[in-house]
């Protein structure tokens, strides 16, 4: 029977309805994990009391569209995937087993929920093999943190502080919130947004006369919040970045054009320009070299004194205290902001070498891009993201907000992309010690180096 014959009445065209359905049910997806990404840096529109938002909502419905469309990759790192997973199941084991030892499996349970869905379900739905998809969502994310900035610094200079029950745009301590309601966070965001504007940038996907007021916009938008630690890691972004994309031309330039505005602003520039919160809070840190004037750093110190004396006196090497432990038995009933000592507290060295290990597998792939010819904007986009989140984790708790891991995905994505366009269908280890290549080509026999061998 020819196909002619399934088309007409009474057997309808069923594979072809099933083709359209199929085409309405992906454009669906898209537009929600568009929607999803763009409100992701939006956490303060939650659903519940839980930390659950109205993006992680989208992202739900989207990973369920993927299932319904059998879209889900089942590598969606490539080979990176298996270490990626088994980075996850330590610092599962690590959490759970110090949450079940002190009696508390509860809040191990909620604390790694966020965390597989930080680390996991985003990886899913974010890492895609469409190249258009792909560029679209990083586009998507940095436009939608360059709107809060904007929104921000109007705000800061047209309305300023206004006095209110719950958190600000602007603090009463005249600091840029932006609509994250943190000057912190709000620095640590677009220093960990950055690597994804440089890469559009660099690669001559977003035109010049865009580029520069939007680096100008974030620059701005960090110094208003008079962070610190977001000037700190904003600092890290553009050096890393610029050092690994650097060429003798491009360093040339680049030094004129530092001192030419270093000697702008010693002639016509003044510190009574910056604000006056940056001054007391940055400036007077820098130039007296005094730390404890740096905003809040004295009261940090002792949180990670705490942890280190918890660390000591219960002898913690594989087992923690338990998931979010460390609050319930700090005298300042918080929880210590660096990642590194809360692991290491709730979770033991377990917990804490497996998060090390998503930053190893970021350090992998861009070795593979490095040595596999892949792009290397992107993979200076990748490692210089890495960098910005261990640095982030030093002034940081638990990091399992969607906007710290969604950055490194989308860096992750525009590296694979380029890199799978290269060398397509990857079937041997990336990170195999062998001599081979990491990623050949179907039927093709390894030659000469690997992608991660000399």
């Amino acid at each position: 029977m020819t196909e002619s014959n399934h088309c007409t009445a009474p057997h309808p065209c069923f594979p072809r309805r099933a083709r359209t359905l199929d085409i309405h049910l992906s454009a669906i997806e898209r537009g929600v994990v568009y929607l999803a990404v763009f409100l992701a840096p939006y956490a303060t529109l939650r659903i519940s009391d839980l930390f659950f938002t109205v993006s992680d909502l989208l992202f739900c419905v989207s990973l369920f569209l993927l299932i319904i469309l059998r879209k889900i990759s089942k590598r969606p790192l490539d080979n990176l995937t298996g270490p990626w997973i088994f980075a996850f199941m330590l610092l599962l084991i690590g959490m759970m087993v110090g949450s079940l030892v002190h009696g508390r499996p509860d809040r191990g349970i909620v604390v790694m929920a966020q965390y597989f869905f930080a680390y996991l379900i985003l990886m899913l739905v974010l890492i895609r093999s469409d190249t258009r998809e792909t560029y679209r969502l990083a586009a998507i994310f940095l436009f939608s943190v360059l709107l809060i900035d904007l929104h921000g610094i109007i705000t800061f200079y047209t309305v300023g502080y206004v006095p209110s029950d719950g958190k600000g745009v602007v603090t009463g301590g005249k600091r840029l919130a932006t609509m994250l309601r943190n000057p912190n966070l709000a620095a640590a965001i677009n220093a960990l947004t950055l690597p994804i504007l440089l890469y559009f940038w660099s690669s001559g996907r977003l035109r010049y006369w865009i580029a520069v007021p939007a680096v100008v916009l974030v620059v701005g938008t960090v110094v208003l919040t008079s962070s610190n630690s977001g000037l700190f890691v904003t600092a890290i972004s553009l050096i890393v970045f610029v050092a690994l994309i650097s060429t003798r031309r491009l360093v040339m330039r680049l030094s004129l054009t530092t001192v030419l505005v270093v000697a702008a602003l010693a002639i016509f520039g003044s510190k009574d320009m910056l604000p006056q919160t940056f001054q007391k809070r940055v400036l007077g840190a820098l130039s007296s070299g005094d730390i404890a004037e740096a905003g809040t750093f004295a009261s940090r110190a002792e949180l990670m004194q705490e942890a280190l004396q918890i660390v000591s006196d219960d002898k913690i090497w594989l087992v923690g205290i338990g998931a979010d432990q460390f609050r319930e038995r700090s005298v300042q009933d918080a929880p210590v902001h660096n990642l590194y000592l809360l692991l290491w507290a709730e979770g033991g060295l377990v917990a804490l070498f497996g998060w090390l290990m998503f930053a190893a597998v970021g350090f992998l792939l861009w070795l593979a891009v490095k040595r596999g010819g892949g792009d290397k904007y992107a993979a200076a986009a990748v490692l210089t993201t890495i960098a910005a989140l261990l640095t982030i984790a030093l002034s940081n708790p638990h990091m399992y907000a969607r906007y710290w891991t969604i950055p490194v995905f989308l860096t992750f994505g525009l590296a694979l992309v380029r890199l799978k366009r290269t060398h397509p269908r990857p079937d041997r280890s990336i990170w195999m010690a062998t001599g081979e290549t990491a990623l050949t080509s179907p039927g093709r026999q390894p030659q000469g180096k690997g992608l991660l061998n000399p």
